[in-house]
């Protein structure tokens, strides 16, 4: 039974390096020089595919692309995108797909199917991708730690001073609610510096939420 030949891929540099070395002296020249594989005829379909070779990322080991079906629709789109992150405006996928169903049934294209997937790769087509916006977590007080015991310890001898029972024990916080909920993730084109995302203004009116809870002392055993 004879074992099957292993195929081997080749990186786009290295592509690029035999394509240029066969232009200037020939594919049979380059076949002799880089050895017995690449082969003549792999050397001539890299050169008809130069153009795509050249264009495509050199750390890469292959220079393949899906053409999109409907250029002008995705065209549309992109300048849609374009137009609404100059404007601070958040874009999302889905609003994504809408405006691609839109424009598709202005094109009168009744084959159209305004999935994840299509707009997944249309994104990679077109140097697209998702941002989030990055927060800035609270950092907690220095010695928290040795606090949070001394408050503790504070509450207990206030007990033991006053003799009040674990029932008039409460807690209150207060959550600020905002009038404005901006998304903090958008579609944006890939490479940019700053991200803008524009807010109704409603964003530093708020309303303060006040939780409070009692401990009821029925539900806990004293001692």
């Amino acid at each position: 039974m004879g074992s099957k030949e292993r195929r081997l891929s080749y990186s786009i540099a290295f592509k690029i390096e035999v394509v240029n070395y066969a232009e200037k002296y020939g594919n049979w020249v380059a076949e002799r020089r880089f050895g017995s594989l690449p082969t003549e005829k792999m050397i001539r379909e890299w050169r008809k595919q130069s153009k795509d070779v050249i264009k495509a990322d050199r750390s890469k080991k292959t220079s393949r692309s899906c053409a999109p079906k409907w250029p002008k629709l995705e065209e549309y789109v992109k300048n849609w995108i374009i137009y609404n992150r100059k404007n601070g405006i958040a874009v999302s996928t889905k609003m994504i797909l809408i405006e691609a169903r839109r424009i598709a049934t202005e094109m009168s294209i009744t084959d159209f199917a305004e999935t994840t997937s299509w707009c997944g790769r249309f994104m990679r087509r077109n140097g697209l991708c998702m941002g989030t916006k990055i927060t800035v977590a609270q950092k907690l007080p220095r010695e928290y730690e040795r606090k949070m015991i001394e408050f503790h310890k504070y509450a207990i001898n206030m007990r033991k001073k006053l003799w009040f029972e674990m029932g008039q024990v409460g807690n209150m916080n207060e959550v600020p609610l905002t009038f404005d909920v901006p998304s903090n993730k958008t579609v944006y084109v890939k490479g940019a510096k700053t991200i803008m995302m524009k807010t109704s203004g409603m964003r530093r009116r708020v309303t303060l939420l006040f939780l409070h809870a009692v401990l009821m002392a029925q539900s806990f055993q004293l001692y």
